[in-house]
């Protein structure tokens, strides 16, 4: 038997914080796609049933396109058994609108609730119970104490919510997973956090978090997809459960620092950046940020604009954050007889008697001799 584990897929998010309108667009289409894409693979691969820990929509406000997509996939699928439970983002009217619209929820796509709720799933040799429950500030307390699960089945036990510890207050949003071990649980399917990890619970299961089926911002870099659960039984009749991360988005987003240290120019930058991305797993599909670190010496031309236009056509998206710190060689300036020379030994004058910091002398300086380019020199 397979099950996928998914969660936090965030669809119809606005994603205008690094778009404009038409790329936040092509790229909410892109979510979708990538959620009908992962249902029809599970399809493929004769998968049982998918997960959802929380968090399939991002907004309120669910459009039509999104809605449609979601219920015509689920409905298209039915030998799919999908368990839907509801995030901190899941508050809308989707159900609702479901209802509304199609006069009842598609019959292979099941909910939990504020209690525990449980499903048995089977397909004539494997067979699994499906149990969760969806996060308040009115029940998270007491969910773990009304845990009853029989430890002679398999177990998932599935909830949305931050891993803490120990839960010292209210909070919706957080898991106490400590009090979930040696409750007879083989796998916690989790959803909130959107970095993908797998973790030992106990001497019988592990806990995870699927990670976000895209990732959406420079906050959620590296692969992106689902977990797939394979349960098998042994000849001696004991199931066995295995996960295996699968990543699936249709683009990746990087983050690299590049210490331009030793770069004179922004077209040096340049050439060390093409260097190091060509090391790693950037294609030209994917979003790249670039942050330029070092210290750069004031005479240094290191423009990110510059630097960012040369990259722009190589990527789907491109940032250049300058990160770099500014160094002063001011013994360089010390016999320097022009304009500029004697423009640094007055901010070093300054910053020695502690009206400016280094770092506001050095952004002085570099202004200055910026302004002072061909200067004359002085008699």
């Amino acid at each position: 038997m397979k099950i996928i584990h998914t969660a936090d897929l965030h669809l119809d998010s606005s994603l205008s914080r690094h778009l404009g309108d038409e790329r936040a667009k092509e790229r909410r289409n892109e979510l979708l796609v990538t959620f009908q894409k992962m249902v029809k693979y599970a399809a493929d691969e004769d998968v049982s049933a998918i997960i959802i820990a929380g968090d399939l929509f991002d907004t309120r406000r669910i459009s039509a396109t999104a809605r449609n997509a979601v219920v015509t996939t689920v409905q298209d699928h039915p030998d799919i058994t999908f368990y839907y439970l509801r995030g901190n983002h899941d508050a809308g009217s989707f159900i609702d609108d479901v209802v509304k619209k199609f006069g009842a929820l598609p019959d292979n796509l099941l909910l939990f609730g504020d209690e525990w709720k449980t499903y048995e799933l089977s397909n004539g040799e494997e067979s699994v119970t499906i149990t969760g429950a969806e996060l308040s500030a009115d029940n998270n307390m007491q969910l773990v104490s009304s845990l009853v699960l029989d430890q002679n089945k398999m177990n998932i036990v599935t909830l949305h919510g931050q891993e803490v510890y120990s839960a010292l207050k209210k909070d919706a949003e957080v898991i106490p997973i400590k009090d979930y071990r040696n409750r007879g649980i083989d796998y916690m399917a989790l959803g909130h956090i959107h970095s993908p990890s797998i973790e030992k619970l106990d001497s019988r299961g592990v806990y995870s978090y699927s990670g976000c089926l895209e990732g959406r911002g420079f906050d959620e870099c590296g692969p992106r997809g689902f977990n797939m659960l394979t349960i098998t039984r042994n000849e001696t009749g004991v199931q066995k459960l295995e996960v295996e991360f699968i990543p699936f988005a249709s683009r990746v987003l990087h983050e690299i620092r590049v210490d331009v240290s030793e770069c004179d120019t922004s077209d040096d930058a340049v050439k060390k950046i093409r260097d190091e991305v060509q090391e790693r797993t950037v294609i030209s599909d994917d979003l790249l940020r670039v942050l330029l670190v070092g210290e750069v010496p004031v005479e240094a031309d290191i423009d990110a604009d510059y630097i960012k236009k040369n990259l722009d056509n190589d990527y789907y998206l491109v940032q250049v954050k300058d990160k770099t710190k500014t160094f002063v060689d001011f013994a360089g300036f010390a016999g320097d007889m022009t304009l500029k020379g004697e423009f640094v030994r007055m901010i070093q004058e300054e910053q020695t008697s502690g009206n400016l910091t280094d770092a506001e002398a050095a952004e002085i300086i570099k202004t200055g001799i910026m302004l002072l380019a061909g200067e004359e020199v002085l008699k």
